[in-house]
């Protein structure tokens, strides 16, 4: 394996064993913490400006500093991020710079992911690609969500502080043994200002998908995440024993799709990606304790394969688009949308949750409104792929 593919590797799988440990429970811990759905739709947008102003310190920060120490920055954001949740209360001022460095850390950790993973894929290999690094990612997600889980039910939150510094100083020893190179995608092309995202537009309506993915992003990883935990009536080994199982299916479905998704046809591909996903979020709007086991559990699956099997499709298309167009400035601009929409989109949940007390019934009109909204990613590369 070569020696960037390796790095990129232990990379992603410390931090996808991190993310299990603790940031995968943030929106269920607010909500354990007392906090209600507009407090944590407020911490998602204040997480976008974190992220953007992140990514513009990263941005800059690539050209003074090594590869590794651009993985370290990451490594050490969350573990300020871990070590301020202690301070955790009811008070505003706390979940404002939560979100904020939440957000920061999102930034070092996803940009230098997707530029590492562009460096590493072409055309022909693009979507058996994301689907090998998917299901890594996946197992050491689920054994952080194990972990993690585990934890937060069973003992006091600073014993889920030592073992996740614990793992990351050990997983940084073996990083700074590395010595990568920068990737092409780094170094090749200079900091994009903000006059290129402003004036950034293609015939493939990327910014308009980028504006919207923005916005299911977060509905995917906290305002579902929380649809479980209330599913699991609160329990936090519950839901971690829920998404393992439900990963274990994914897993053995995405491996089958990941080696043949490069070769069937992209358009047809991609249009029933579109239309099962659409599907995926009316299923989360229906989906409650008046179900049997069986039903629930069976469309719990179908929600999770539709969902899974959107991103794979979508991914594979936004990084084929990367390569044939603007390369790094790409997933550089597609951050910067999707991010300022999380702002504003979440900025307005949060207003109107406000005034709906702990609202998690506003969780069902939300979901059939990303439903409703699904279909606009079909004008995705639709000129291209004709």
């Amino acid at each position: 394996m070569p020696q960037n593919s390796r790095v990129f590797y232990q990379f992603l799988g410390l931090h996808s064993l991190l993310i299990g440990i603790f940031p995968f429970y943030l929106p269920v811990y607010l909500w354990k913490e007392g906090f209600s759905l507009g407090a944590v739709a407020f911490f998602i947008s204040l997480s976008g400006l974190g992220f953007c102003f992140g990514m513009w310190v990263w941005d800059r920060l690539r050209w003074k500093i090594s590869l590794i120490a651009l993985m370290s920055v990451s490594v050490l954001l969350e573990v300020v991020l871990l070590l301020n949740i202690q301070h955790l209360d009811m008070d505003g001022k706390v979940l404002i710079m939560l979100g904020l460095i939440y957000g920061t850390y999102n930034s070092f950790f996803w940009t230098t992911q997707r530029a590492l993973f562009f460096d590493l894929i072409t055309l022909d290999n693009s979507g058996r690609k994301y689907g090998n690094f998917q299901i890594f990612v996946g197992l050491l997600l689920q054994i952080g969500i194990l972990i993690g889980g585990f934890l937060l039910e069973t003992t006091s939150f600073i014993y889920l502080l030592y073992v996740s510094i614990t793992i990351g100083i050990v997983g940084m020893v073996f990083l700074w043994r590395s010595h990568p190179s920068y990737p092409e995608t780094l170094v090749s092309r200079p900091s994009v200002r903000i006059r290129d995202i402003i004036k950034f537009k293609d015939k493939e309506f990327s910014r308009t998908i980028f504006i919207v993915d923005g916005y299911y992003l977060f509905l995917e990883s906290f305002f579902w995440v929380l649809s479980l935990f209330l599913l699991a009536h609160e329990s936090f080994a519950t839901l971690g024993l829920i998404v393992m199982v439900l990963a274990v299916i994914f897993g053995a479905l995405f491996y089958i799709l990941k080696n043949t998704i490069d070769k069937l046809g992209r358009k047809r591909i991609y249009l029933f990606a579109v239309s099962v996903y659409g599907i995926a979020w009316g299923l989360r709007a229906v989906v409650g304790d008046q179900l049997t086991l069986t039903m629930l559990f069976f469309t719990l699956v179908l929600i999770t394969f539709f969902t899974s099997f959107f991103r794979l499709a979508m991914n594979k298309r936004f990084y084929d688009l990367a390569k044939t167009t603007v390369g790094h400035d790409y997933l550089i601009i597609k951050s910067y949308y999707s991010q300022m929409s999380i702002t504003v989109c979440f900025g307005v949940v949060a207003f109107v949750a406000s005034q709906t007390g702990r609202s998690e019934n506003l969780l069902e009109p939300v979901y059939w409104i990303a439903a409703a909204i699904a279909p606009v990613f079909l004008l995705y590369g639709a000129r291209r792929y004709r």
